[in-house]
C-alpha cells in the first residue's frame, strides 16, 4: 500500500515537472509553483519510501559518472547563498538586501530535474514539455511583430513575448536554443531544428546585442563538443534523410529570415552590430562607467561588497564623472556586479559553483560521447552555460528570474543523466 502510493506521488511529481518545464518561456509564477509543487510532492514520495523501507522507484542509486554530483554542485550553491546572507546581513539596508536573495529558491530546479528526470524517457518528455512552451512563446513573439505599430521613438520593434522585456525573452531562447537540438527521433528531430532557426531568428529580431555574442558562443560551443571522443565505444548517430531535413532546415531559416526582415532591414541589423564595438555608442561608454564604477566599489568593500540589492540607491554617490547616465540598477556585467554587491568571497563562490556545472557536464560528457542521450544534454548544459556566461559579460543575467531558471534546469540535465549511468567518476578528468 505505501508503495503503491509513494508511486502515484512520483508520478504526480513528474507530471508537475513537466508542467513546470513548459512554463519555464511563458510565466515565471506557474514554473516556480509547478517546481516547488514537483519538490513538495517528490519528498512525500521518497519519506514514503523510506518509512515503506523500499526504494522509491525500485531503481538502483548509482553515483555515475560524476560522483557525488549533487554534493558536487551543492556545496559552492550552499556557499554562495551563505556568503551572500552575510553580505546582506552587514549591509546598509539589511532588509532590501535579505529580499534580493529570493533568488535562493530558483535553486530547486537541480533537485527537481535530478529527482524527476533521472528516467532518459522522463526527460525526453521534459525536453518536449519545453519545446511546446517554446513553440508558443515564439507565437506570441512573431505575433507581436505583426501586429504591432512602431514604437514612438522611431526602433525597431524589439519582442518580448510573454515574459515582458525583450532581454529576458532573447536570454531564455539563448538558453533553451541548444537544448532543441537535442530533440532527435525522424520528425522531432526536424521541427526541433526548424523551431531552433526560429528561435536563433527571434534573438536576432530582439536587437540585444549580448544575446547575439551569447548565442553564437553557444552554438560553437555545442557543435564543437560534437568532435569530443567518449572514454568508451560511441554509439552509431542516429541518421536522418538528407532531403527532407535539408528542405525543413531552409523553411526555418527562411522563417528566422523573414522574422528579421520584419523588424528591421539589413542596415539597422548591421549598424546594430557594429555599434558592439563602438565607444561612440552611448552605451558601451557607459557599460565602461559602470565597470570603473565597479571596481571601486570592490577597492573599498572587498570582502563583503556594498550589500545585495542597494545597486540602484547608491550608484549615483559612486558614479565617475564621464558616466553616460547618473544611476544603474546593475553594472550590466555578472562578474562585476556579483563583486561589487556581495564581495570577492561571494564571487569565488559563484565562479566555483558555474565550474561545478561544467564540471557534471563534461564528466557526463567524455563518459557517454557526443552522439547517445547523455551526451548530447550534456552538450547542451555545456552550450548553455557558455552562451549564459558570455552574455553575462555584458548583462547581469543572474539575476533574470526567467533566465537563471531556464539556465538551473538545463545545466541539471546532465545531473539527472548521471544518475544509473555508473562508471568511476575519477575515470573522468
Amino acid at each position: 500500500m505505501q508503495s503503491c502510493r509513494a508511486a502515484q506521488l512520483l508520478t504526480f511529481s513528474r507530471g508537475l515537472a513537466l508542467l513546470w518545464t513548459a512554463s519555464i518561456p511563458l510565466s515565471i509564477a506557474v514554473a516556480e509553483a509547478a517546481m516547488w509543487l514537483a519538490a513538495a510532492t517528490w519528498g512525500a514520495a521518497w519519506l514514503i519510501g523510506e518509512l515503506g523501507a523500499g526504494e522509491l522507484d525500485g531503481e538502483p542509486r548509482a553515483r555515475g559518472p560524476a560522483g557525488d554530483a549533487l554534493g558536487l554542485i551543492g556545496a559552492p550553491i550552499i556557499a554562495f547563498f551563505a556568503i551572500s546572507l552575510l553580505s546582506a546581513l552587514l549591509s546598509r539596508n539589511p532588509i532590501e538586501s535579505l529580499l534580493e536573495l529570493k533568488e535562493v529558491f530558483l535553486f530547486a530546479a537541480p533537485l527537481v530535474t535530478w529527482a524527476c528526470f533521472r528516467d532518459a524517457s522522463w526527460r525526453d518528455l521534459s525536453r518536449a514539455a519545453l519545446a511546446a512552451g517554446l513553440l508558443l512563446a515564439l507565437a506570441v513573439g512573431i505575433f507581436q511583430m505583426l501586429t504591432s505599430g512602431a514604437p514612438p521613438d522611431g526602433q525597431p520593434l524589439r519582442p518580448s513575448g510573454t515574459l515582458g522585456h525583450y532581454m529576458t525573452y532573447s536570454g531564455v531562447l539563448l538558453v533553451a536554443v541548444p537544448l532543441l537540438l537535442t530533440i532527435r527521433g525522424g520528425s522531432r528531430t526536424l521541427a526541433s531544428h526548424m523551431l531552433a532557426v526560429v528561435a536563433v531568428g527571434m534573438i536576432g529580431a530582439s536587437m540585444t546585442r549580448s544575446a547575439w555574442i551569447g548565442c553564437a558562443v553557444s552554438l560553437l560551443v555545442f557543435f564543437a563538443s560534437a568532435a569530443i571522443g567518449a572514454r568508451r565505444a560511441p554509439v552509431t548517430r542516429p541518421r536522418l534523410r538528407p532531403a527532407l531535413y535539408g528542405m525543413s532546415l531552409a523553411i526555418g531559416v527562411i522563417v528566422a529570415i523573414v522574422l528579421l526582415a520584419a523588424v528591421a532591414g539589413p542596415d539597422a541589423l548591421y549598424a546594430r552590430a557594429a555599434s558592439i564595438f563602438s565607444l561612440e555608442e552611448p552605451t558601451n561608454l557607459d557599460r565602461l562607467a559602470m565597470a570603473a564604477v565597479g571596481l571601486k566599489m570592490i577597492a573599498a568593500y572587498p570582502l563583503q561588497g556594498i550589500g545585495p540589492g542597494l545597486m540602484e540607491g547608491v550608484y549615483q554617490a559612486w558614479a565617475v564623472d564621464w558616466a553616460v547616465r547618473s544611476t544603474n540598477p546593475h553594472l550590466h556585467n555578472n562578474v562585476l556586479q556579483i563583486a561589487a554587491e556581495r564581495g570577492l568571497p561571494a564571487l569565488a563562490a559563484w565562479l566555483w559553483m558555474m565550474g561545478a556545472f561544467l564540471v557534471v557536464a563534461w564528466r557526463v560528457l567524455r563518459a557517454a560521447g557526443p552522439h547517445q542521450e547523455a551526451g548530447i544534454e550534456a552538450r547542451a548544459a555545456l552550450a548553455a552555460l557558455c552562451g549564459f556566461l558570455a552574455m553575462g559579460m555584458f548583462e547581469y543575467n543572474f539575476s533574470d528570474s526567467e533566465v537563471l531558471m531556464a539556465l538551473l534546469y538545463v545545466v541539471s540535465l546532465p545531473l539527472a543523466a548521471s544518475a544509473g549511468m555508473g562508471g568511476d567518476p575519477r575515470a573522468a578528468p
